[in-house]
């Protein structure tokens, strides 16, 4: 594998600003410089030779026009990976990391060579190698694969993998070393199962690296086997004698047992660049009549982070990760808030606070004034009174005091004082008036789960009726505040429960009133509501 990065900390910036003028030489520069890398990268990702020159040609054509505007130009590295990874995606990731299984291993500088003395040409061959990596890769969970590639392949830091994968120092620190720990467990593992296979017998350990072969072991013995491999070392024992017998005697497990799962992934082989690619993507980046083209593969290369580095969509944005947590925050307190209500019931007291506000237009006042003296009864309230009624008449002397006392009728009509006859008064025109009659309402308590309306239900008795109507509360409203009823007469009233966005339980009281000011209730019930 090429460089990972310029030797010199400014070759970066120079690149981008080169970019930024349109230096033709500039460019020429970063693809001779991450070409092959990106491909080894699009390739390990996809499968696909094709797909994955596509790709990297159109990272480079994307990066002429938007590379510049990372805040950071340090961060080059991770904007062309970044870049490339998101139209991975887009293409579809393979199951497993790919790599070209005839391909040869180059020198294995990877291994361990301190007090052993072979010879190169002894160290285990490519074949093994490739399924040893195969099967250490295979492993790991997709997550793991890409980091401990970006990593111990391509020489990726936390920061700039993070910068790459959209994730913080910090987060990618820790995705390193979890991938590189199971990484080398995977590998360790491997090997000791190899290792079982050549002391069962075995002449081929290679095929072993695919199932474990049963052998005696001792219990500790994978666990002693990783941890020497991780230092660095082959484990004085293994805890079971046979193998360890056989360890001490088969130079062929002892230099497999020196492997190292970080240099095998680093050394495994680089595939070949195709020739005509640079070409194609100089030619793409300079001809002035394919300017549309250049701008619709920067089009579909997404949108870029507020640090200027290509967006991941697997991987949200802090701004995205920010209001995430806001509205959990704001979900949770609603939900505890909906768990109260329902647990404490309807009976809270006092009428709750409604958001936004309610605009209804005022209720007419549940207050009545009292007359100061009732009409009399069997006269309709609305007749006016007549002149001289309820007035003594003057009385009249007579000639004589046997003679009878005349005195003047509420008519006009003369009558005989008491101890005279009584005169039979004239028939009247009028026909007799009726009362006021009694009002009945229906029901007397309404209860509005699940409902925002219900019906009351009105009813004159005796006599035609005249009502008015008040609400408690400004939630609950009728159709109707005032109105009349012949006799025998009924009237149905529409009843309106007001709801806002979230809506505690609560109780009200309609009050209808009839013109003798007497009143009768009706209790409104309601529950919670959202929206």
């Amino acid at each position: 594998m090429p460089r990972v990065s310029p030797s010199e900390p400014v070759a970066d910036r120079r690149l981008v600003k080169g970019l930024n003028e349109g230096d033709e030489a500039a460019l020429a520069a970063l693809y001779d410089e991450y070409g092959e890398r990106l491909y080894d990268y699009a390739l390990s990702m996809t499968g696909d030779e094709k797909a994955a020159s596509g790709i990297v040609h159109d990272t480079f054509i994307d990066a002429c026009r938007r590379a510049p505007r990372m805040r950071d130009h340090l961060h080059l590295s991770s904007w062309l990976y970044g870049a490339s990874r998101r139209r991975c995606l887009r293409e579809g990731r393979a199951e497993e990391p790919y790599w070209d299984p005839d391909a040869e291993f180059p020198d294995a500088p990877f291994m361990d060579r301190a007090g052993t003395g072979e010879p190169d040409d002894e160290w285990p061959p490519s074949e093994e190698l490739h399924e040893l990596l195969r099967a250490g890769m295979a492993r790991l969970e997709p997550v793991d694969q890409e980091v401990v590639v970006l990593a111990f392949r391509h020489g990726l830091r936390p920061t700039r993998l993070g910068a790459a994968l959209g994730l913080s120092t910090r987060r990618a620190a820790l995705r390193i070393r979890r991938g590189g720990d199971a990484l080398e467990a995977a590998v360790a593992d491997e090997l000791h199962n190899a290792v079982a296979a050549c002391a069962a017998g075995g002449t081929d350990a290679a095929p072993a690296l695919r199932e474990p072969v049963p052998h005696r072991r001792g219990p500790r013995s994978g666990a002693l086997w990783r941890t020497a491999h991780r230092r660095g070392e082959i484990p004085e024992s293994s805890g079971d004698p046979v193998l360890d017998a056989h360890i001490a005697q088969c130079p062929d497990c002892r230099r497999r047992a020196q492997v190292r799962a970080a240099a095998l992934l680093g050394r495994a082989p680089a595939p070949v660049l195709p020739a005509a690619l640079r070409h194609r993507v100089m030619h793409t980046a300079t001809d002035p009549e394919l300017a549309g083209y250049r701008a619709d593969i920067a089009a579909r290369g997404g949108t870029l982070t507020p640090e200027g580095l290509p967006s991941q969509p697997d991987v949200p944005s802090p701004f995205t990760r920010k209001w995430l947590i806001t509205g959990g925050g704001m979900a949770g307190a609603l939900v505890a808030a909906l768990v109260a209500v329902f647990v404490m019931g309807p009976g809270l007291g006092g009428d709750p606070l409604s958001w936004p506000p309610l605009r209804t237009r005022p209720q007419p006042s549940i207050t009545h004034q009292v007359p100061s003296s009732g009409p009399s009864p069997g006269r309709d309230p609305r007749e006016p009174k007549r002149q001289g009624q309820g007035q003594p008449a003057p009385v009249v002397p007579g000639p004589g005091a046997g003679s009878p006392t005349l005195r003047q009728g509420t008519e006009g009509q003369e009558s005989t004082a008491p101890g005279g006859p009584s005169p039979t008064p004239p028939p009247s025109s009028d026909p007799p008036q009726q009362g006021p009659g009694d009002l009945l309402v229906s029901p007397a308590k309404v209860e509005l789960y699940g409902t925002k309306t219900a019906t009351v239900r009105l009813a004159a008795k005796s006599g035609p009726v005249t009502w008015t109507a008040g609400s408690s509360s400004e939630r609950i409203t009728l159709s109707q505040t005032e109105g009349g009823m012949p006799k025998d007469g009924t009237s149905e009233l529409t009843l309106t429960l007001h709801t806002t966005l979230i809506g505690l339980p609560g109780r009200g009281t309609l009050t209808f009133t009839d013109a003798e000011g007497t009143e009768q209730t009706v209790s409104v019930v309601w529950g919670a509501s959202i929206l």
